[in-house]
């Protein structure tokens, strides 16, 4: 997600909701191509977060798909897309919405930490720790990807997965070792937000290198 694109929605984030829900109702998703590319772009998120805020998920999918008819290269089409998708348990489609939002800002780690979770919903384990790790290697500042990684990774591998990782991280260095057993065992069992943010404090401070070594050895681990 571009610069402009991200403060553009924490703008639309400050906006009051709208009125009433009749007068959302009343923007036509005729299909008319001009009409919709016509709308600014804060119109479209103010009206998205309505629909998410009454959680009528398919009247955020039409939203969404009406927005790329008529601005198919903006990524935040597909994110709501993939947003609506993922809450009706249409996992496979709000995967390719999600890798259509990537294809077309390859940074966003939003679209990432929600790619995570559509792979992590449908089953793949892998490829959800996969997106997490490259929304956390971009932003390692995104708390919610780290969350979710050492979440995912607790409740893939259990107590024995976590041990073993912890083992060779700890052959490795003691410190990384120290670091995920917090984030991976002790937060997913106490969700105590201390340990968390304990944790993630020492994971930010990482190289990359270091942050590679480590992802590495938890992918690897069976």
């Amino acid at each position: 997600m571009s610069k402009r694109l991200f403060v553009l929605l924490a703008l639309c984030a400050l906006l009051p909701a709208a009125p009433a829900v009749a007068e959302v109702r009343t923007f036509a998703l005729d299909g008319d191509e001009a009409a919709l590319a016509a709308r600014p772009q804060a119109e479209w998120v103010r009206h998205a977060r309505v629909f998410e805020k009454r959680r009528d998920w398919a009247g955020l999918l039409a939203w969404g798909e009406n927005w790329a008819r008529g601005d198919p290269d903006n990524p935040l089409a597909w994110f709501i897309q993939g947003r609506a998708l993922a809450e009706q348990g249409r996992y496979p489609e709000a995967i390719e919405a999600y890798r259509q939002n990537l294809r077309l800002a390859p940074g966003d780690v939003f679209a990432l930490n929600n790619l995570g979770n559509a792979y992590r919903d449908s089953g793949d384990s892998r490829a959800a720790m996969l997106a997490y790790r490259a929304a956390a290697e971009r932003a390692p500042d995104y708390v919610a990807a780290w969350h979710n990684l050492g979440l995912t990774f607790y409740l893939a591998k259990g107590d024995a997965g976590v041990a073993r990782a912890l083992d060779r991280l700890h052959a490795t260095d003691p410190q990384l070792a120290a670091v995920w057993h917090a984030l991976a065992l002790e937060y997913a069992i106490t969700r105590d937000e201390r340990v968390a943010r304990d944790a993630l404090r020492v994971l930010r401070s990482l190289s990359r290198a270091e942050r590679k070594r480590m992802f590495d050895i938890l992918l690897e681990t069976g």
